[in-house]
């Protein structure tokens, strides 16, 4: 019988089939992975990039059509301002100024409101504020606030000799914004010294500017808006015109005295704050152009922010995109690639079970006709284990028996060998009995013992036979055992190559 105990099966958890399959679907996500993982740390940085560029592109771009309009302005003041009618018309006392002067100094203004069809008057003033002259002669300025004149603007531009704006109103009438353009009218001579005669203001409404920023809307993707600050933080153009005249941080005291008293942003009282601590933060930046990421107020998301200043004026403009939006084609792409990864798995998976059932199909039918011979063998083994069994009984039994022969021969021949002794003897002693009866007796005890004598010899010479026999018999019980015990090897071997087929197929 062999030593060697047969080694359980591995039941390994997946069939060949199973695992061909998982390798197809290893093989087909790889590529998808890696292309998902340079999606997410090229793509989207890239297209972060990109977006940036683009956004900064384009506030760039408007803010430079807001300085160029905003620059022609200037100069439609700064031209008009040095018409030699205009300056005769305020050098002129107003008692004594005469009808032809009063209409050609008309015709310059007139000549302004042509230039651009946003101006809505004119007007001349005398260094002191007081009105002189102004076109249409139905569009009479009105007061801000307080003033005809504020004195802050009044001031700068009777110390000055820069045409500048002015702050930023809002007429609740016409639902439009304005402002106002300051130009002074120095008459400048040979022989004496500069003289203040005046200055113009020409009042603007900002549609342009306010169109400009109201095309903002979506323009960067969806979500994305826009929103001009002036000098005070205030929003005076928003693509939402719910925001417009609120301000992103409470205005510092003296320019909340000014909106107040000038009336600026067409409100009289406090000027409404929605505090935004990123944005009013950006607004000290000295650098003309800054980007930055926040979540603005009222607004529930990441936001990219790209701000630009403007030279002609201290405005700042802003333009807003959610990083949704700006990634939304890295997402778009990774719900693509997902969409052809899960495609891609479902259909290697279904490939792969198909191979594999083809690859296993013939191993399969080996490993069963194998696992029958193996129990053929087990069978034949045991059977054959069975008869050596049995036949080692006999021969055990023989061998007994023999035993017993051997002794009850041995008794035999020891008994013949008595008989003949007292034989021996009664001839010895046989003066002293009746000589014919008792040699007579022991002749014929003789002849017995002499043919027990020959009978215990035939009998020995059996047994010889018989031990004979039984070691030829002992040694085909060997040799049947030997091969009992070759066939169980044989059926190990045969069992163990079965469980590794059945290892690699998965039954």
């Amino acid at each position: 019988m062999s030593s060697r105990g047969i080694a359980p099966p591995h039941r390994q958890r997946f069939s060949l089939s199973v695992r061909v399959s998982l390798l197809l679907m290893f093989a087909a996500i790889v590529p998808l992975v890696i292309t998902i993982v340079s999606s997410e740390v090229l793509s989207r940085p890239a297209l972060l990039t990109q977006a940036r560029t683009s956004m900064d592109t384009d506030a760039r771009e408007r803010v430079q059509l807001i300085n160029s309009y905003l620059s022609e302005r200037l100069l439609d003041a700064g031209t008009l301002s040095q018409v030699p009618t205009v300056q005769s018309f305020l050098a002129t006392p107003p008692t004594r100024v005469t009808a032809d002067a009063t209409t050609h100094a008309i015709y310059a203004l007139a000549a302004g409101i042509y230039r651009d069809k946003r101006y809505t008057t004119w007007a001349l003033f005398d260094p002191a504020g007081h009105l002189r002259l102004y076109f249409p002669l139905n569009a009479k300025p009105q007061p801000h606030g307080q003033y005809l004149v504020p004195p802050a603007d009044l001031r700068l531009v009777t110390t000055g000799a820069q045409v500048f704006f002015s702050g930023v109103y809002f007429d609740a009438q016409t639902q439009k914004a304005s402002v106002d353009i300051y130009a002074p009218i120095i008459f400048v001579a040979k022989t004496t010294a500069p003289q203040l005669l005046g200055f113009m203001r020409a009042s603007l409404n900002i549609d342009y500017i306010v169109d400009i920023v109201q095309s903002e809307r979506g323009a960067n993707g969806t979500g994305s808006y826009a929103f001009l600050l002036d000098q005070n933080g205030v929003r005076i153009a928003d693509t939402d015109s719910t925001q417009l005249f609120k301000a992103v941080a409470p205005l510092a005291p003296d320019a909340q005295v000014s909106a107040s008293s000038e009336a600026l942003y067409g409100n009289s009282n406090n000027v409404p704050v929605i505090a935004d601590d990123a944005i009013a933060n950006a607004l000290h930046d000295k650098q003309p152009s800054s980007t930055f990421q926040t979540t603005p107020s009222g607004q529930n998301e990441q936001f990219e922010v790209t701000r630009h200043t403007a030279t002609v004026v201290p405005w700042n403009y802003f333009v807003l995109s959610p990083l949704s939006t700006i990634t939304a084609v890295a997402d778009q792409q990774l719900r693509i690639t997902a969409i052809v990864a899960a495609i891609a798995l479902l259909l290697a998976a279904l490939i792969g079970l198909y191979i594999g059932r083809r690859l296993t199909r013939p191993i399969l039918y080996s490993v069963d006709y194998l696992r029958r011979n193996s129990e053929a063998l087990n069978t034949l083994a045991s059977k054959q284990k069975g008869a050596a069994a049995e036949q080692r009984w006999v021969v055990d039994s023989s061998q007994v028996g023999l035993q017993s022969v051997q002794y009850y021969t041995g008794a035999t021949s020891v008994a013949a060998h008595r008989l003949r002794d007292i034989a021996n003897e009664v001839v010895l002693r046989w003066p002293e009995i009746d000589a014919r009866s008792v040699q007579q007796a022991m002749g014929e005890i003789i002849n017995a013992a002499q043919y027990i004598e020959n009978a215990a010899h035939y009998q020995d010479i059996s047994n010889q036979k018989l031990a004979t026999a039984l070691k030829v018999t002992t040694q085909v019980t060997e040799q049947l055992a030997t091969g009992a015990t070759s066939a169980a090897d044989a059926a190990t071997q045969l069992e163990q190559v079965v469980n590794q087929l059945r290892n690699v197929v998965g039954r």
